[in-house]
């Protein structure tokens, strides 16, 4: 008897089989790798430069930029076999000690005992007076901007260039860094983001090395040696370890000079030439200080023209009585425009011969820079101003110390990473968390705000070459209701002994504060007034000065002579040593 259900089976069994291989062919689509490339063209920025050189010089060839671990939106001119980068790269990234100073059309370069002077479109450059030939242009001027010589920055740079084709690219690696390294297993592809459905970057070929950048559970982001930063799976990669990158340059060596055991400075305010008289008098208390630093210069004009109370008899007193003198330089004058002092080269190098000068002519130890305030298109200004100092101070063996904010967003173009390498000694102003002119009340330097301070400063400047500045007043802050209901803040400093006066006074009784590690007190006063003051005492002082022996600093700063008690000298070196 015939099956008549046969047909259907059949039908089922057909039906089954098209599903099944439907499953297999999702399943072939969705876990086999992709094969489509991505275009290197698009990948590093070059679509359309190729065809069209965008630099205007006869022979040009336009290269993209890799430094380290990104592409850089600057392109490279390769003109002649000779690669030269966008100042505009350098400066940020790779060597700010390049420094273009428009007011003498020069490029210089700053070491710790040279300055090289380089002339746009030129081969020529000079150094001490000297001059000497490159054989090929450093300093390229064409219609997109300035652009440096590689092999010339090479030369005194921690960085290896290395230039490939097909796209023309540079590949920049910075010398000395800790890196990941890795060496591929057997030939694989590296793709644009992980997983095996984005388009492949570039092949590499087994037993090659490459850097890893960061490792993921199944993939890792690597930088191949040509300059391809994507992705590899683990299992491609082998011998992973954390190494040292090789240096490429050894620099000249920034020495420093050092006094034995730490440095207890403190500022002495000098308002009138009169004030040196008395420096007998203003530290008969004073023990424990090994450095003083009278407020001698100011900047008066934006030349570089200097007022100046300096006295040679306050050196000689101020020796006899085992201090040294470390002279101090601000910038407070309305008159002055620091930003336009700094950015001309004559003007900076009125004041550094000078003050160098007067150094060797009276004889003090040091010099102290407080240029505060600094607008951040200054930045590089400054720091320019501080490595050519140096180079003076170093070759003279007088002691260079500067004044720093605590390190904020804000002022970060303070580059106090290198300020801590061509200085003798960072002092970081530990002070002014609320400040005169702020409407917000608070402490001048909370334990938070001095331990912040310190931590943030050391990420940048060695331990040795840091000064942990304090202060030896207090600010009464004033708060009054006005007739429309708004209050109006204001504030003075005060002294230490001024302070316990006014609490006396008003009969009041401080308490202690933890969230600041002060005493604080407040009142009203008869006036009607909200006064708020958080003090400074030997016992803040303690607790400031014991931060230097557990962050192992150079030594502390105070400001300033006369407002403090006598009772806080044995409170500082009793901590400090």
């Amino acid at each position: 008897m015939k099956d008549k259900r046969r047909p259907f089976r059949r039908l089922a069994a057909l039906i089954a089989g098209i599903g099944l291989l439907s499953i297999v062919a999702v399943c072939i689509v969705k876990f086999m790798p992709t094969s489509e490339r991505m275009n290197v063209l698009v990948y590093f920025g070059m679509t359309g430069e190729q065809e069209e050189p965008s630099f205007g010089v006869p022979g040009e060839q336009v290269a993209a930029v890799v430094v380290e671990d990104h592409i850089v939106q600057e392109r490279a001119l390769i003109q002649d076999g000779n690669a030269y980068l966008d100042y505009t790269v350098v400066q940020r990234e790779l060597n700010s000690r390049f420094h273009w100073d428009d007011s003498v059309g020069l490029m210089l370069f700053t070491t710790a005992d040279q300055v090289f002077e380089i002339a746009p479109n030129s081969t020529m450059y000079t150094v001490d007076g000297e001059s000497f030939d490159a054989g090929y242009e450093i300093i390229k001027t064409t219609s997109a901007g300035m652009f440096l010589s590689v092999n010339f920055m090479q030369k005194y740079s921690d960085l290896k260039c290395t230039v490939y084709d097909a796209p023309t690219r540079l590949v920049i690696t910075r010398g000395s860094q800790d890196i990941t390294t890795a060496v591929v297993k057997k030939n694989s592809a590296v793709r644009y983001q992980g997983g095996i459905k984005s388009p492949i970057l570039t092949d590499v070929v087994a037993g090659v090395q490459v850097t890893v950048l960061e490792q993921m559970e199944n993939w890792s982001q690597i930088v191949t040696e040509d300059g391809f930063i994507g992705y590899i799976k683990n299992s491609r990669l082998k011998d992973v370890e954390k190494t040292v990158r090789e240096t490429y340059y050894q620099e000249s060596e920034y020495t420093s000079i050092r006094l034995e055991g730490r440095v207890n400075l403190v500022w002495h305010q000098i308002n009138y030439p009169e004030m040196n008289a008395q420096l007998e008098d203003d530290i008969s208390a004073v023990t424990g200080v090994n450095v003083i630093s009278p407020t001698w210069y100011f900047l008066s004009d934006s030349t570089g023209e200097i007022l100046s109370f300096a006295d040679a008899s306050y050196v000689e007193r101020a020796h006899a009585r085992g201090l040294q003198v470390w002279a101090l330089i601000s910038n407070f004058s309305e008159d002055v425009s620091t930003t336009t002092l700094l950015s001309s080269r004559a003007a900076r190098q009125k004041v550094q011969n000078y003050l160098v000068n007067q150094a060797l002519t009276l004889g003090f130890d040091g010099i102290n820079i407080d240029f505060e305030g600094i607008a951040q298109e200054a930045g590089y200004d400054y720091v320019q101003f501080m490595r050519e100092l140096s180079i003076l101070c170093r070759k003279n063996h007088i002691i260079l110390s500067v004044d720093v904010p605590v390190p904020m967003d804000f002022s970060r173009h303070y580059n106090r990473a290198e300020l801590g390498k061509v200085c003798d000694y960072v002092i970081v102003m530990g002070y002014d968390e609320h400040y005169a002119g702020s409407d917000i009340v608070g402490s001048v330097a909370s334990m938070n705000f001095e331990i912040t301070g310190i931590e943030n400063m050391l990420t940048e400047v060695p331990k040795e070459k840091l000064i942990s500045g304090i202060p030896f007043y207090s600010r009464l802050w004033y708060t009054e209701t006005l007739s429309d209901g708004t209050a109006s803040v204001t504030s003075e400093a005060v002294s230490m002994e001024r302070a316990e006066q006014l609490l006396a006074e008003n009969g009041v009784t401080s308490t202690y504060d933890e969230s600041t590690g002060q005493q604080y007190a407040e009142w009203t006063s008869s006036d009607g007034r909200f006064c708020q003051i958080w003090l400074e005492d030997e016992n803040s002082v303690a607790q400031r000065a014991a931060l230097v022996s557990q962050y192992e600093l150079g030594g502390i700063a105070a400001w300033v002579l006369g407002n403090e008690k006598d009772s806080v000298w044995e409170a500082i070196t009793g901590q400090i040593g």
